[in-house]
C-alpha cells in the first residue's frame, strides 16, 4: 500500500514538472536558440558570467553602424574614371557590347601650359602704335608745312593783288593766324576772294596744295609726284565780251578738259598744236573763233606762255561754261546755266611760288583788259550766234526726247500693272477681250503711216 502510493507522488511531480517546463517554452519562443547559444558558448569555453559580463549591443545600433560604414566608401585617383567601365552607366551598353570583349580605355593627355615670350604677344599692338605715332607726326608736320606754304604766298603776292583789287581776302575765325586773308577749307586747300576792280565781277585763288598732312598720300607721292597748284577763277561780266570759247592747256590736260567740258566738247572739238599760234609744241589750242585766238593770243602772251609753259597746266575763256558734262543716264529737261568766267591753273614751285606767279598773274590781269576790249566781226559774231542756236536746239530736242521716253517708260509700266490685274482676276472673257485689245494696239502700231492727200476735182 505505500508502495503504490510513493508511485502515485512520483508520477504527479513528473506531471506538473513537465506543466511548467511547457509554460515556460511558451512564454519565450527563443527560448530553444537560448539554449543553443548558451551551449555553444560553453562549447567555446565561456561561463555563464563571462557572457552576462559582455556588454549587449543594440541590433538597431549594429544595423546603422553598417550602414554608415557601407555608405562612406574612399575613393582613390585611380578609381576617377571607374564608372566608365560600369556597363549600367550607359543604355544598351551590355546588349550592343559582349562580355568577353575588351573595354575601350579613354586616356587623357596632359598639355604642357606654354607661355609666350612678352615680346612675341604684343608684336601687332606695336606695329600699330608705330604706324599711330607716325601718322600723328606726319600729319602735325604736313599741316604746318602747308601754312607755311600759304602764308609765304600771300607774303609774296598780296602787293600784286592790292595793286589790282580793292579788297584782298576776308577777316573773320576761319582765318589762318597767321596772316589775315586765306581761309582755310581743309588742311591742304585754302581760298581767298577779291573784289573791286574793272573787267570782272571778282576773282576766287584757291591754293591747292599736296596733301602733306596724310601719310598714305605722301608714300604715294614718292612714287608719283604732284606739284602744288594755285586755281583761279575769275567771273567776267554779263556784257564785257563777246560770245567765244577758247582754251590753252597741255597736251594730257587738253584731251582730258575736251571730253570732260561741256563748252568745249560742243564748241571747240578740234584741238591744234601750239605751233600754229607761236606757243611752245608742249601746248595745245582749242578755239571756236580764230579771230578771238589771233586778238588773245598776241605777242606778249605769247611770251610769257613760252617763258612759263611749265607752269601753265589750262587757261580756259568762256562764255557758255557749265562744267563737267552731264551723265547720260539722267535726263536733262532744261539746258544748264551758264556762266562767263576765265579759269586758269598754276603749277607751283619752291615755298608758294616765287619767280613764275608773278609774270603769269600779271598775264592774266592783262588778258583780262584784251577780253574787254575784244570786238569781233560781224561775220564771225553771226557764226557764233549760229552755234549757239544750234546748242539750244539740240538741248530742246535732248528735252523732247528725254519727256518722251519718260512718258513711255510710264505707259509701260501702267500697262504691265494693268495685265497684272487682269490675269488676277477669274474672268476667261475678260482676259479674251484684253488680249484681242492689245493684238490690235501692236497691230496698228507696226503699220506704217500713210498721208492722204486731197485732188480738187477740174
Amino acid at each position: 500500500m505505500r508502495l503504490v502510493v510513493v508511485l502515485a507522488l512520483l508520477l504527479c511531480s513528473v506531471t506538473i514538472s513537465h506543466g511548467f517546463e511547457d509554460t515556460n517554452l511558451e512564454d519565450d519562443d527563443f527560448a530553444e536558440f537560448e539554449q543553443f547559444e548558451s551551449n555553444d558558448e560553453n562549447e567555446a569555453g565561456f561561463s555563464k558570467e563571462e557572457v552576462e559580463d559582455t556588454p549587449k549591443v543594440n541590433k538597431k545600433d549594429e544595423f546603422d553602424t553598417n550602414s554608415v560604414e557601407d555608405d562612406i566608401v574612399v575613393e582613390d585617383e585611380d578609381n576617377e574614371f571607374e564608372h566608365f567601365q560600369d556597363p549600367e552607366e550607359f543604355e544598351g551598353f551590355q546588349e550592343s557590347t559582349p562580355r568577353n570583349a575588351e573595354q575601350p580605355k579613354i586616356t587623357i593627355s596632359k598639355v604642357p601650359i606654354v607661355m609666350r615670350p612678352r615680346l612675341d604677344a604684343y608684336w601687332l599692338e606695336g606695329v600699330l602704335c608705330c604706324l599711330l605715332a607716325a601718322y600723328a607726326l606726319v600729319y602735325a608736320i604736313g599741316r604746318a608745312k602747308n601754312t607755311t606754304i600759304a602764308t609765304n604766298f600771300l607774303k609774296l603776292h598780296r602787293p600784286l593783288l592790292e595793286d589790282n583789287f580793292t579788297l584782298v581776302g576776308e577777316s573773320g575765325s576761319d582765318m589762318v593766324p597767321e596772316d589775315r586773308g586765306w581761309r582755310r577749307e581743309a588742311e591742304h586747300c585754302f581760298t581767298m576772294w577779291c573784289s573791286g576792280r574793272q573787267c570782272c565781277e571778282g576773282m576766287l585763288l584757291t591754293l591747292k596744295l599736296i596733301k602733306r598732312q596724310d601719310l598714305v598720300n605722301v608714300l604715294l607721292g614718292v612714287v608719283r609726284p604732284n606739284p602744288d597748284t594755285l586755281l583761279i577763277r575769275v567771273e567776267l561780266g554779263k556784257d564785257d565780251n563777246d560770245p567765244f570759247v577758247l582754251c590753252v592747256a597741255q597736251k594730257k590736260v587738253a584731251t582730258r578738259l575736251s571730253k570732260e567740258m561741256q563748252d568745249l566738247s560742243m564748241f571747240c572739238p578740234e584741238r591744234r598744236p601750239g605751233d600754229k599760234h607761236g606757243l611752245p609744241g608742249s601746248l595745245s589750242v582749242m578755239s571756236e573763233c580764230a579771230e578771238a585766238t589771233a586778238a588773245l593770243l598776241d605777242a606778249r602772251v605769247v611770251a610769257a606762255l613760252t617763258q612759263y609753259a611749265a607752269h601753265v597746266q589750262y587757261i580756259h575763256v568762256s562764255d557758255r561754261y557749265c562744267g563737267p558734262k552731264q551723265m547720260e543716264e539722267t535726263s536733262v529737261t532744261k539746258p544748264p546755266e551758264t556762266e562767263r568766267v576765265l579759269l586758269a591753273s598754276l603749277s607751283l614751285s619752291g615755298e608758294g611760288g616765287g619767280d613764275e606767279v608773278r609774270p603769269l598773274m600779271l598775264m592774266i590781269f592783262y588778258m583780262l583788259d584784251r577780253i574787254k576790249r575784244l570786238r569781233l566781226s560781224k561775220e564771225a559774231l553771226s557764226k557764233c550766234e549760229k552755234r549757239r542756236q544750234k546748242a539750244a536746239e539740240a538741248w530742246v530736242r535732248g528735252a523732247h526726247a528725254a519727256r518722251q521716253e519718260s512718258a513711255a517708260l510710264r505707259r509701260e509700266e501702267k500697262r504691265k500693272q494693268e495685265k497684272e490685274r487682269i490675269l488676277a482676276e477669274d474672268d476667261p472673257e475678260k482676259q479674251r477681250r484684253w488680249e484681242l485689245k492689245e493684238q490690235k494696239r501692236q497691230q496698228k502700231r507696226k503699220t506704217p503711216k500713210l498721208k492722204q492727200l486731197k485732188v480738187k476735182a477740174l
